[in-house]
């Protein structure tokens, strides 16, 4: 799978489409393959920073040690409906928050501050967080049912590494929603000019990318003998990345996928014990 082609949500969209055709059935969803619908403006409109693919000064010699690739512990974390509406409001709680938080900025919030700390950043440390927002009915007008191509845009949140760790979990749970509320139709739009000017691909120092896989249907994808007993990566993409997956039968609960080094896991299973200890 390459993401210039499509993105996860397509991706599901074309499983389910051949798992239907493997039952005998006509397509539910038939692709919608015009590629131009998301095409650059010409001449390309750059309206917003897009400081997602700008370069962070590695202060706290992250290449070298915390991330070492081949060194790396692999854990995953399962947050129960009950553990995430604790974790919701303990995020709420100081009434910091401009408005209710969801589950993905509760627990995208607590994984960046936690990992950041886990990892001993200096307190000076800018360390940004990415992740993807589906574009789908943000844009003006809403991308049609089928798109069969990649609608997500890839937003931030930039803070120091001391702010996250000091302040309380509503402080990174605010720069989650301002990431997502950065995404609106011109924001996009100035993306994707952005992207065919410059070509540039997001820097990754002192980055984490969190990617949610808990609303992609998986557990639609019938081939003719029932639905999966199981679905998931293979294995994490980069060593910066950070997957959610949905658990159980009813799919309310999140794993949370990441890879540290021994030591630095040893700190986040530490730091995350709290949240995880009533489950």
């Amino acid at each position: 799978m390459n993401h210039c082609m499509f993105d996860g949500i397509a991706a599901m969209e074309f499983v389910n489409s051949w798992a239907e055709t493997a039952r005998g059935l006509p397509l539910s969803n038939p692709p919608i393959l015009d590629r131009s619908i998301l095409a650059a403006r010409v001449p390309p409109q750059i309206n917003h920073p897009h400081t997602e693919f700008q370069e962070i000064e590695d202060l706290s010699a992250l290449q070298d040690l915390s991330l070492d690739a081949h060194n790396m512990a692999y854990r995953s974390f399962c947050f129960s409906p009950e553990s995430l509406d604790r974790l919701k409001k303990k995020a709420m709680a100081d009434g910091a928050l401009p408005r209710q938080c969801t589950s993905f900025e509760a627990l995208s919030g607590l994984v960046w501050k936690a990992r950041s700390e886990a990892m001993d950043m200096k307190p000076e440390q800018k360390t940004k967080l990415l992740f993807a927002v589906d574009g789908r009915a943000k844009f003006v007008p809403p991308l049609p049912r089928g798109y069969m191509g990649n609608g997500i845009v890839l937003t931030f949140a930039l803070a120091e590494a001391g702010q996250l760790r000091d302040k309380p979990l509503s402080n990174a749970v605010r720069h989650v929603q301002d990431a997502i509320a950065l995404v609106t139709d011109d924001y996009m739009r100035s993306a994707i000019d952005f992207f065919e000017v410059t070509r540039a691909r997001p820097s990754l120092a002192a980055s984490l990318i969190i990617t949610t896989w808990s609303k992609l249907s998986f557990h639609t994808s019938d081939f003719g003998w029932g639905e999966p007993v199981h679905s998931g990566p293979v294995t994490l993409p980069e060593k910066e990345v950070v997957l959610f997956l949905s658990h159980g039968k009813a799919r309310k609960s999140v794993n949370v996928l990441l890879g540290l080094s021994p030591k630095a896991m040893l700190k986040f299973e530490e730091i995350l014990k709290p949240e995880l200890e009533l489950n």
